[in-house]
């Protein structure tokens, strides 16, 4: 990472923890339109491009905790109400420096705590490591989302620096409304698992990475929300 931007993580990172320490409120808000939120892809190199046309509705899956379809995602910048920070990101990404948007995506995939990406991917079956059914794994109540978003509210990470391989992984900007979530799945237990096997047997711990499936295997267990 450039010490640029390192350095510009790093003492986020640090004011974070001293207002935590301080008991400073770090207020969740997000004071953004979908459309301040999408990217200038006139500005932004085609291959970070999610489609040719920007305004194309793409369908990605992301896996995550229950309970979002009225509310949305924020990403952790806005969860922290760091909405400079989104700006900030924007900018980066705007600009075409390659090398600091590479650096980056290896920061967000690296999860340093005040992101303003989220990640989702064109395969269900990726989504799935995200939304673990196991009950050993699954402590918590997770699912997974059918997303359906313009293509300028994201890019590709063409760099894999999360290893999703051919199902790519789409990093969205600021937040994801709720009117982005056109689905959810309502059965994640082993036996609806995106990641059992085709005999039924086993569920495999990740996707192959060569796979370009974007299907789910039962469309019958989503509840579709638009």
């Amino acid at each position: 990472m450039s010490k640029g931007l390192a350095e510009r993580v790093r003492e986020t990172s640090w004011k974070l923890m001293l207002q935590k320490l301080d008991g400073e409120p770090q207020l969740s808000r997000n004071p953004f339109s979908q459309l301040d939120l999408s990217f200038d892809y006139s500005k932004v190199d085609p291959k970070y491009h999610a489609s040719t046309n920007p305004d194309d509705e793409i369908v990605l899956y992301k896996g995550a905790l229950r309970g979002y379809e009225c509310e949305g995602l924020l990403s952790m910048a806005l969860n922290r109400g760091l909405t400079n920070h989104v700006a900030e990101v924007k900018d980066i990404i705007e600009n075409g420096d390659d090398e600091l948007i590479r650096e980056l995506f290896d920061a967000h995939t690296s999860y340093y705590h005040h992101t303003a990406l989220l990640s989702a991917t064109f395969n269900p079956e990726l989504a799935q490591v995200f939304a673990p059914t196991r009950s050993y794994h699954n402590k918590e109540d997770k699912t997974i989302y059918q997303l359906r978003i313009k293509a300028n509210r994201c890019v590709v990470d063409v760099y894999d620096t999360g290893n999703c391989g051919s199902g790519k992984e789409l990093l969205i900007l600021g937040a994801i409304f709720p009117e982005e979530i056109s689905a959810v799945k309502i059965l994640n237990d082993d036996e609806h698992s995106e990641l059992l096997s085709p005999c039924g047997h086993y569920i495999r711990w990740h996707p192959d990475k060569t796979s370009e499936n974007r299907a789910v295997k039962d469309v019958s267990n989503w509840k579709p929300l638009r």
